[in-house]
C-alpha cells in the first residue's frame, strides 16, 4: 500500500487540495442517475452530432465512416482490468504492440517497462493518435518516450472509445497517420459506485485485481463527477509455463526443437590456449585440472537457463484519481474542467548479469591473478554472477494533467476553447549491472597477504579499496566484499511534459439548395518537452550495461485546420443525400517549418438504409522527442566486416573498401567480431508523409437498425518513414553502391578495422498497407430476452516495406518478422454474443487469429516456421438487481490454448504482444450503486 500513501501526498502537492475538497463536499447527497441504454452505446448511433474522425457536426452517410465503437457495457463484459488488453485483441491492431508482459530486454526496450500501449493496422503505436475527449494527452513512459500509456486510464472512467480506423492528420494534426483511439470519460454521475474485479489463472497465479469509487452530484448549475481506482498485477515467471520455461531454437533444415541458452553459465566459460573450458561441477577452480572442454550444444550442453528468474508478467501497483467539473451560466455558455493524477510502482525482473570480458573495453583476465588457474590471459572470459541475484528495474511513475475550458453555442453555431497541461515523470533504479572500471582492477594482477586475503596489485603495494574477483570458481566462488566492488545500483530519470492550447469553432454556413453549408475551423498551439537522463555511470559508458547519454529536447507547433461540408444533391433518384466534404490544415513546426494537408471525401446515401464514402487525404507524423533529440547508446552486433576478405570482391567493390580506410592489401580482419553499433536521434528529420484512401459502405438489409452492415477498405502508404539501419545493412549496402549515407556511417581506425557505425535516425522508409474491415450487427429477441450479435473481421490484403530507397522489399502481410513488422497475420476477428433477459445477461466471445509464418530474423536468420491458427474461447454469466447489486463471473480461454512457438520473438517463445500467456483465467466483477 506503499503507493496509496505516496499517492495521497502528490495528490495534494498537485491540486492543493481542491479535488480532496469537491470530492468530500458531494459526500453527504450523491444519487445515481438512470443508466444509460447499453445496447444503444455498443451500437454506432445515428445522426450524432460529432463522431471521432470529422470536426463537422450533423454527419451524414456517418455509418459508412471506419469508426468503431466500444461502449463500456462492452468493456465490463471483458472483465479485463486493463484498457490496453482491450484493445490489443482487437482484429484491427497488429504489430509489436507493448504491454506489461512483452519483454523489457526486447520488443521495444526500456519503453516497455510498464507500459501499454496499441498500433492500428500494425503500423507502430507512434502512428496511432490516443486523444482522451477529443484532446491530445500526455506522453508516457521512461522520458521522451512520445508514447501515451494506455495503463495510466482505469476502464471504470470510460463511457466508450471509438476508434477512427483511418488517417486524420487534416482533422487532429500530426501522429493520426493511422488512425485515432478517442477515449471517451464518464460524466453526470448521480450516486457512489463502488466496484471490484480479480482475475487469477487456473494454475492459480498471475493475478490481477482493481478497486474502483466513483461519485458525482449537481448543485444547480455545478456539477461534479471523480472517482479513485487502486490496482494490483503480481509478477509471474517465464518458469512457471511450459511454453516459456526455457530458450529454444530450431536446427536443421527439418527444424529441430533444441535448447538455447547463453554461453555464460554460472560454471564460466574460458577461452584458453588449450580449448574453451568450463568448471567441472564440484570442482573449486583451483587447477587446469578442474576444468573441462564447453560443451556448446546437444542434451548435454552448458548452456544457462536465463528464463526462469524472467518476468512473463510483471508486477505493477496503480493508484488513478480522475474528475470532472462543469458550470452552466446559461444553455449557451459553460466552463468545465479535468483533473488526472497517477501513481505507478512497476518492476521486472531479468536474469543475473553474464558478464562477458569481450563486450568491455580493455577488460581481460590478467595471467598473475590470483585466481586464475590457467597462467595466461584469458581475453575471453564469460561468467553468469549467480551470486548478485537477477538483475532488477523498479519504475516509479508519476503523471498529472489538468484541462480547462469554455464552450457554448447558439443559433446552431458551437465553439469551444481549451488549454491543457500535463507531465510525468518517471525515477528508475536499476540493480546488478557491473561497473567496468572495478572490474577492470579486480580482473588485473592481484597476490595475497600473508594471511591469504587477496588483494588488487602487489601485495606490497595493494590498490586501496580494490577486491580481486574470482570468476573460476563456480556458484557462491564470488563473495560479498567482491561483489560490494564491482556491482552498482544505477538511476535513471526522465520526463515528459505536454501544454496544449486549442479553439474550435463549427456550425452551418449558409443555406443552399441542397442543405446546409457546414464548417468547422480551429486552431491548435502545442508545446512538448521531455528528457531521458541516464545515470552517470551509464553516460559515461562505465557499466557493463549499453553506454547511453542524456536525451533532452523540445519543440513547438502551431495548425490550423479548414473542414467543410458541402452539400450536392437531395432527394433525387438514388440519392437521399450527396455531399462532399473537404479539409485542409496548416501545420508549423519550429523543427522542420510549415506542411499543408488536404482532404478530400464524398459520402453518398443512396437510400435511407444504405450508405458508401469515399475519402483520399495526406497524413503526417511529426518525429517525436526521442527521435529527434535521443542520445547515443551503444550496443554490440556481431557483424560481419564485407571488406574484411577481398577474395570474394571485385574490383569497383575493393577500391569501396580502400575508399573507407582499409589497408590497400586487404591486411587485416573483422569477421564475427562484436561491433559498437551506435544508434541515437537526429534533429534534422523531416516529418513522415502518408496518403491514405478509405472507401465505406453501411448497410441495414432489412431497414432498420437491428441488422447491419459496414465494410471499409484502407490503402496507406507512407513515405520518408523514420527509422534506423542496422549494422550488417550500412556494410553491405556502402560495399553495393558506395553512397555516402551508408559509407559517411561506418569509422574506421588507421589498420582498417571498425571503430563505430553510426544508427541514426533517419528519414529513408517506404511503407504501404492494404486491408478490408467488415462489422456486422445483429439483434434480435431469443428465449424471453434480447439476443446481440457483433462481428468484427479484418484482413490484411498487404504490407510492405522498403527500408531505404533501392532496397528489395519485405513483406509482413500473414507472417512474423520481429525487426519490421512484428505480427500481421492476414486474418483476425471477434465474435460477441450477449443474452440479456431482466436481472440476467450471459455472453460468449470469440478471438480468431489467422495462421502466420515466421520467416528469418536476427535471432535466428534461417528459420521458416508455419504456425497454426488460433481461435480463444471466453463466457461470462452477469446479474444486476434493482437495488443496485451486480455481480459478474467468467472464464476466458476456456480450452486453456497455448501460445504458438515462435523462436526469434521474445525470450518466452512467443509473441506476447499478439497471443495471451496466462492460459486459462477466471474473473470476478462485485459492485453497488448507492443512492
Amino acid at each position: 500500500m506503499n503507493a496509496l500513501r505516496r499517492f495521497a501526498g502528490s495528490l495534494r502537492a498537485v491540486f492543493g487540495g481542491s479535488f480532496a475538497t469537491l470530492w468530500l463536499a458531494c459526500a453527504p447527497a450523491w444519487a445515481q442517475t438512470a443508466d444509460p441504454d447499453e445496447d444503444q452505446a455498443s451500437e454506432p448511433v445515428r445522426d450524432v452530432i460529432v463522431v471521432t474522425g470529422s470536426r463537422l457536426r450533423g454527419i451524414e452517410a456517418g455509418e459508412a465512416w471506419p469508426l468503431t465503437t466500444i461502449s463500456r457495457a462492452a468493456l465490463e463484459a471483458t472483465g479485463q482490468t486493463r484498457l490496453g488488453d482491450v484493445l490489443q485483441q482487437m482484429p484491427f491492431t497488429s504489430g509489436s504492440p507493448l504491454n506489461t508482459r512483452v519483454s523489457q530486454r526486447g520488443q521495444g526496450g526500456g519503453l516497455s517497462r510498464g507500459i501499454e500501449a496499441v498500433e492500428l493496422r500494425g503500423l507502430g503505436p507512434e502512428r496511432t493518435l490516443v486523444l482522451l475527449n477529443g484532446r491530445r494527452f500526455v506522453p508516457g513512459g521512461n522520458g521522451a518516450s512520445g508514447l501515451v500509456d494506455l495503463g495510466m486510464l482505469p476502464l471504470a472512467m470510460v463511457e466508450r472509445i471509438e476508434i477512427f480506423k483511418s488517417g486524420a492528420s487534416v482533422e487532429y494534426g500530426a501522429d493520426a497517420l493511422a488512425g485515432v483511439i478517442n477515449i471517451i470519460t464518464r460524466k453526470h454521475i448521480e450516486g457512489v459506485e463502488l466496484s471490484t474485479r480479480g482475475r487469477i489463472s487456473r494454475r492459480g497465479d498471475g493475478e490481477t485485481f482493481a478497486l474502483h469509487a466513483l461519485a458525482g452530484r449537481q448543485w444547480g448549475r455545478l456539477s461534479v463527477d471523480g472517482g479513485l481506482e487502486y490496482s494490483n498485477q503480481a509478477a509471474l515467471s517465464k518458469g512457471d509455463r511450459g511454453f516459456s520455461s526455457t530458450r529454444l531454437s530450431f536446427e536443421g533444415p527439418e527444424n529441430r526443437l533444441v535448447f538455447d541458452g547463453s554461453s555464460a553459465p554460472p560454471g564460466g566459460q574460458f577461452r584458453t590456449s588449450r580449448a574453451r573450458l568450463t568448471l567441472i561441477d564440484g570442482r573449486p577452480g583451483t587447477s587446469v585440472d578442474d576444468f573441462r572442454p564447453f560443451i556448446d550444444s546437444g542434451p548435454n550442453t552448458d548452456r544457462f537457463n536465463f528464463n526462469p528468474f524472467e518476468d512473463l508478467q510483471q508486477d505493477a501497483e496503480r493508484v488513478t484519481a480522475f474528475g470532472s467539473l462543469r458550470w452552466s451560466a446559461s444553455g449557451s455558455f459553460s466552463a468545465f474542467s479535468e483533473l488526472f493524477f497517477h501513481q505507478r510502482e512497476s518492476s521486472q525482473q531479468l536474469a543475473p548479469l553474464p558478464l562477458f570480458t569481450t563486450r568491455l573495453a580493455d577488460v581481460s583476465v590478467a595471467p598473475d591473478n590470483t585466481f586464475n588457474p590457467f597462467g595466461e590471459r584469458i581475453f575471453d572470459a564469460r561468467r553468469r554472477l549467480v551470486e548478485a541475484g537477477p538483475r532488477t528495474f523498479s519504475q516509479d511513475n508519476e503523471t498529472w494533467r489538468i484541462v480547462a475550458g469554455v464552450e457554448g453555442g447558439s443559433n446552431g453555431w458551437f465553439w469551444d476553447a481549451a488549454v491543457s497541461h500535463g507531465r510525468n515523470e518517471t525515477d528508475q533504479r536499476k540493480t546488478g549491472d557491473l561497473l567496468a572500471d572495478r572490474v577492470r582492477l579486480a580482473l588485473g594482477p592481484s597476490e595475497r597477504l600473508a594471511d591469504g586475503t587477496p588483494v588488487c596489485g602487489a601485495a606490497a603495494d595493494p590498490v586501496a579499496g580494490c577486491v580481486p574477483l574470482n570468476l573460476f570458481g563456480g556458484p557462491r566462488s564470488i563473495d560479498q566484499a567482491m561483489l560490494d566492488y564491482v556491482v552498482a545500483t544505477l538511476n535513471d530519470t526522465g520526463f515528459n511534459e505536454q501544454t496544449v492550447f486549442n479553439a474550435n469553432v463549427a456550425g452551418d454556413l449558409i443555406e443552399l439548395q441542397n442543405g446546409p453549408l457546414a464548417l468547422a475551423l480551429g486552431f491548435e498551439s502545442r508545446d512538448e518537452r521531455g528528457a531521458d537522463l541516464p545515470d552517470r555511470q551509464s553516460r559515461i559508458g562505465n557499466t557493463t550495461g549499453n553506454a547511453r547519454t542524456v536525451t533532452r529536447g523540445a519543440f513547438t507547433a502551431r495548425e490550423a485546420y479548414l473542414e467543410l461540408g458541402v452539400p450536392l444533391l437531395a432527394d433525387r433518384f438514388l440519392v437521399r443525400r450527396l455531399d462532399l466534404d473537404l479539409g485542409a490544415r496548416r501545420v508549423d513546426f519550429d523543427n522542420f517549418g510549415p506542411k499543408n494537408l488536404g482532404e478530400v471525401g464524398v459520402g453518398w446515401q443512396v437510400a435511407e438504409h444504405l450508405a458508401v464514402r469515399a475519402s483520399y487525404s495526406d497524413a503526417f507524423r511529426a518525429p517525436n522527442i526521442g527521435e529527434l533529440f535521443g542520445g547515443s547508446s551503444q550496443a554490440n552486433p556481431v557483424v560481419l566486416d564485407p571488406c574484411s576478405d577481398f577474395a570474394g570482391l571485385g574490383a569497383v567493390e575493393i577500391e569501396r573498401c580502400i575508399a573507407q580506410g582499409v589497408p590497400a592489401d586487404g591486411s587485416f580482419d573483422q569477421s564475427g567480431e562484436e561491433t559498437p553499433e551506435l544508434a541515437g536521434g537526429n534533429p534534422l528529420l523531416d516529418p513522415e508523409q502518408g496518403k491514405i484512401l478509405t472507401l465505406g459502405l453501411s448497410w441495414e438489409p432489412l431497414g432498420h437498425s437491428d441488422l447491419r452492415f459496414r465494410l471499409d477498405y484502407f490503402d496507406i502508404e507512407i513515405d520518408s518513414g523514420i527509422g534506423a539501419l542496422g549494422a550488417e545493412t550500412v556494410l553491405g549496402q556502402c560495399l553495393a553502391t558506395g553512397a555516402d549515407p551508408f559509407c559517411d556511417a561506418i569509422s574506421r581506425r588507421a589498420d582498417g578495422s571498425i571503430e563505430f557505425i553510426e544508427a541514426q535516425q533517419s528519414n529513408l522508409a517506404r511503407e504501404t498497407t492494404q486491408g478490408i474491415d467488415l462489422e456486422a450487427t445483429w439483434r434480435l429477441s431469443f428465449a424471453g430476452g434480447q439476443l446481440d450479435h457483433r462481428l468484427l473481421l479484418s484482413h490484411v490484403i498487404e504490407r510492405e516495406l522498403r527500408a531505404f530507397p533501392g532496397a528489395q522489399p519485405l513483406f509482413g502481410e500473414g507472417e512474423y518478422d520481429p525487426d519490421n513488422f512484428g505480427a500481421i497475420p492476414a486474418w483476425q476477428g471477434n465474435y460477441a454474443l450477449d443474452w440479456s433477459r431482466g436481472a440476467w445477461s450471459a455472453g460468449y466471445r470469440g478471438q480468431w487469429i489467422d495462421s502466420i509464418l515466421e520467416r528469418g530474423g536476427e535471432v535466428f536468420p534461417d528459420t521458416v516456421n508455419r504456425v497454426g491458427s488460433v481461435l480463444y474461447h471466453d463466457l461470462r454469466l452477469g446479474w444486476r438487481s434493482r437495488r443496485g447489486w451486480q455481480a459478474s463471473v467468467g472464464v476466458d480461454n476456456l480450452t486453456d490454448v497455448q501460445p504458438p512457438l515462435l523462436v526469434n520473438a521474445d525470450e518466452g517463445n512467443t509473441d506476447l504482444g499478439t497471443y495471451r500467456a496466462l492460459g486459462t483465467v477466471f474473473w470476478l466483477q462485485l459492485g453497488i450503486t448507492l443512492p
